[in-house]
């Protein structure tokens, strides 16, 4: 992982406040009109990460996580982000005038503002780093979905299953271009502990069988494996895209208690999209 090694909020200060301090009220206002006009599009945005400088003024608004504990002081608070949070990649710095800001690391933000110079540091390697500085307008937090996988298609299924006390349900499926979200609960009516590991909740599509995905930082509650007698839990396991225009599937889960005198048979739930 990439980290400045200097201290963000003194340099970045420097940066964008410094820059304005030789600029006269006309040259502002110049900068501000033609800014209006240069939005940064979508398919650049990667670009901008080889030479900042370049699209200084631009507009840009992108979707990013803090995986830097931010900085603040009494005129502002500067921010750490991966732009491209999903692969960890596109490490920029933010600055906005606001000390009161309320966000954490790990935290996913929508960041809107402008390139406003570049930012020079190292890597904990020692190595130089060149990235994009954002003077923002605004930083609002969201969450995972909204800023990594928003759904672009959700299936509602609220199927339950009963074995022995020991009740799966499939609440609903959401699709999304970059994977795809199955959300589980179990609930524990028996007398002895119960076991529902998520890695044997698969997935199947047609001749495809889908493990759980291994996604971290999301957010999203997480089913418990062991559960005592009387337990609920509720989570999201995650699986590879699947084709919004799949019709068909099956949730197949394995679940047991420890009366081995039991004879417990696969829960398996089809789910039926429009």
């Amino acid at each position: 992982m990439k980290k400045i090694m200097v201290g963000i909020g003194v340099s970045l200060m420097l940066v964008v406040a410094g820059c304005g301090a030789s600029d006269s009220a006309a040259g502002e206002s110049k900068e501000k009109t033609e800014s209006k006009s240069k939005t940064l599009a979508e398919g650049d945005f990667a670009k901008m990460y080889s030479n900042p400088k370049s699209y200084k003024g631009y507009n840009v608004e992108f979707t990013g996580q803090v995986f830097v504990e931010p900085e603040k002081d009494e005129d502002g608070t500067y921010l750490q982000i991966y732009a491209n949070p999903e692969d960890a990649e596109w490490n920029t710095i933010v600055a906005i005038k606001d000390p009161g800001l309320e966000v954490r690391t790990n935290d996913y933000v929508v960041v809107k503002g402008k390139v406003k110079d570049e930012f020079e540091g190292e890597n904990l390697m020692g190595g130089s780093m060149v990235l994009p500085a954002i003077e923002a307008d605004s930083v609002e937090v969201v969450d995972y979905v909204t800023a990594v996988a928003p759904t672009l298609k959700e299936v509602k299924v609220d199927q339950t299953q009963d074995q022995h006390g020991l009740k799966l349900t499939v609440q609903k499926v959401e699709m999304a271009e970059n994977q795809t979200r199955v959300y589980v609960q179990a609930e524990n009516g028996t007398t002895e502990s119960a076991s529902v590991y998520p890695f044997n909740i698969k997935l199947l599509v047609g001749d495809q069988q889908l493990e759980e995905d291994s996604v971290y930082d999301t957010g999203l509650p997480e089913l418990q494996s062991e559960l005592l007698p009387g337990v609920k839990t509720e989570g999201v396991i995650i699986y590879k895209a699947l084709d919004p225009g799949t019709k068909d599937m099956k949730i197949h889960a394995e679940a047991s208690n420890e009366n081995y005198d039991l004879d417990w048979k696969p829960f398996v739930f089809d789910v039926k999209a429009e």
